[in-house]
């Protein structure tokens, strides 16, 4: 009898150990679609990696990758006279797409040479992304960032570069801060009368680990669901 009790015993342990098993975390897929800043036209023969798999966005700009869901990810696009451009984002659970940008060297030099910023090759850049869930920009948003003195930029009404933190009505959806120490900070999302969240699955602020001589781009949606 003894012998039964201490068996059925180590059984039922085994039974208790096989059920609290890891829950694994699920890919999902990451959709980067690149258009050009100048024209609007899809830009095509982009690398695009995560620490997953790689891709080359098609005619239509697009490029597909996995990233782990329920997480933070990183997506970085990349080509020839460019530097490297990072996006950064939460999963949840869903496929998604990003609908974002690739500027060279040249395009961001004359840009910043307006602002009159000396981009240093050992700082980075951050730019938020502030949109409404249909891609319009979100008007009445403002990012900021946690670290470093950097005067922000914009493009307002007037399709020109201009100083401020605060997306015009008439203007563009991002906000541009120059020559960014490498490092970790926080980059935060405000709206006007709505919450902006790091998209897909985020919060209004997602900590980024800055990179020299590279472009990171922090998508937010503003009055998401």
């Amino acid at each position: 009898m003894t012998w039964m009790i201490l068996n059925l015993t180590l059984m039922g342990c085994g039974d208790k150990a096989t059920d609290t098993g890891t829950v694994e975390i699920e890919p999902v897929n990451a959709t980067l679609r690149l258009l050009s800043v100048t024209n609007g036209q899809p830009i095509s023969e982009v690398s695009i990696e995560s620490n997953r798999e790689n891709d080359i966005t098609g005619d239509d700009g697009r490029a597909t990758v996995e990233v782990l869901g329920n997480s933070t990810y990183q997506v970085t696009a990349s080509q020839s006279n460019t530097m490297n451009h990072i996006y950064h984002g939460v999963t949840g659970t869903d496929d998604f797409e990003v609908v974002g940008f690739l500027v060279d060297r040249s395009t961001t030099s004359t840009v910043f040479s307006m602002m009159g910023v000396n981009q240093d090759a050992a700082n980075g850049i951050v730019v938020a992304a502030l949109d409404n869930p249909d891609l319009s920009p979100a008007v009445g948003a403002s990012a900021s960032i946690s670290a470093s003195d950097t005067t922000p930029f914009i493009f307002g009404a007037s399709g020109m570069p201009e100083s401020g933190d605060t997306i015009q009505s008439g203007g563009g959806s991002f906000v541009f801060f120059p020559n960014v120490p490498t490092g970790t900070l926080s980059v935060s999302g405000l709206g006007q009368n709505e919450a902006c969240n790091a998209f897909p699955a985020g919060t209004d602020s997602l900590t980024i680990d800055v990179e020299p001589d590279t472009v990171h781009v922090v998508v937010f949606s503003c009055g998401q669901e």
